[in-house]
């Protein structure tokens, strides 16, 4: 399905430089490192394909990653397309971040291999980044000075995979190999570094020590990992609900609440009403919890109530979202009914409502909320 994300028509304009290169990079080229593209994308009036992350730059470009399209830049005047054809490492990309100096990076998937491949946008030419697969020890990279980019981690020469000690009280003999991958990252305001996993739970570094937390709850796969204003660390996954650390140990919000899944473990599939899958966490200006869950919709926690929006609010179904400077954006990762089908929404700091696809980008980039 496709989305209009402008009033009026944008007429389709090539505006790709190929830098003396014609083809499409070979996947031994990306892999490599040895790929580099000049490019400033194509102009479309539309944004096509499932989109998995949704990123806000500190210049206050919109950027799409769609899993099979390419990505998106919206500059508040131009929708920018660029897929493997202008450069980037791979059509599907599934993650978007801001570098330390300003670049922007992506990371795909290539298909059909079923590989990693990151890459970086600097305004003007897309450059590959091969991994170090030689560096297999803990600790040869500095995780605290170095870039954590996604589950990477670049020293401004090379990328690492993220490897954490497999000390983990939490064990799981069904997923050995994944165990101790990483999901999520999250560096807080006193310089800590938190890593949530699929099965091994979480893991906090200090720069000197690693600690896992013993709560076998934290065993289902750790999504996100959040800070909010008061310097309280959250963190949410896809079973057990949302957990709030209380300076020790994590404690299980949702079961707090009454919105635990008891029988998710035995049966895992989401009941309606019950904040157990939770991807991602975000906070508002007015310092409002946000929750995205992959099956119960968007769960706000205002320090008190706990308040679930679902379709019946205008949300898309099910719903998985992120924050968007001052806004909250939605959209569904994966479709449950139209494949492709993408849904988005977003909310004021101070109220507003649900919206869709065709108003993200005036809102986004607009004074007031409609």
């Amino acid at each position: 399905m496709k989305f209009s994300l402008l009033l009026f028509s944008i007429a389709l304009t090539l505006l790709v430089s190929c830098s003396g290169q014609t083809e499409p990079p070979t996947t031994n080229s990306i892999l490599s490192g040895q790929y580099a593209f000049t490019s400033i994308g194509d102009t479309v009036a539309e944004i096509n394909g499932e989109i998995r992350g949704i990123f806000q730059d500190s210049k206050n470009n919109l950027w799409f990653a769609s899993n099979g399209d390419g990505v998106y830049k919206y500059d508040g005047k131009t929708i920018l397309r660029f897929n493997e054809k202008q450069g980037l490492c791979s059509d599907f990309a599934w993650n978007v971040q801001e570098g330390k100096d300003g670049d922007i990076w992506f990371k795909t998937n290539i298909r059909p291999s079923d590989v990693d491949a990151i890459c970086y946008y600097d305004g003007k030419v897309f450059k590959t980044i091969a991994a170090d697969t030689n560096s297999v020890k803990t600790g040869e990279y500095d995780y605290l000075k170095d870039e954590l980019l996604f589950d990477y981690c670049y020293n401004g020469k090379a990328l690492v995979k993220i490897k954490l000690p497999h000390t983990s009280p939490i064990k799981n003999a069904d997923n050995i190999r994944h165990h101790y991958d990483v999901y999520c990252t999250l560096k807080d305001s006193k310089g800590n570094l938190w890593f949530g996993t699929p099965t091994a739970g979480i893991c906090k570094y200090d720069g000197k020590t690693y600690t896992w937390f013993d709560n076998k709850e934290l065993g289902a796969a750790v999504r996100s990992i959040f800070e909010d204003k008061n310097g309280i660390i959250w963190a949410g996954n896809n079973g057990d609900g949302l957990f709030r650390y209380d300076g020790q140990k994590f404690i299980n919000f949702s079961r707090e609440m009454g919105l635990h899944n008891p029988d998710f473990e035995k049966y895992p599939i989401g009941k309606p009403g019950l904040l157990s899958r939770v991807w991602t966490i975000t906070a508002d200006n007015d310092g409002n919890l946000w929750m995205g869950t992959i099956d119960n919709g968007v769960w706000k926690y205002d320090g008190k109530t706990v308040t679930n929006y679902t379709t019946k609010d205008g949300l898309g179904i099910g719903g998985i979202f992120q924050r968007i400077g001052k806004y909250i954006a939605c959209y569904r990762a994966e479709s449950q009914q139209d494949t492709g089908c993408i849904f988005h929404f977003l909310r004021c700091s101070h109220g507003g409502f649900f919206h869709t696809i065709g108003q993200i980008i005036n809102l986004a980039f607009g004074d007031a909320c409609g």
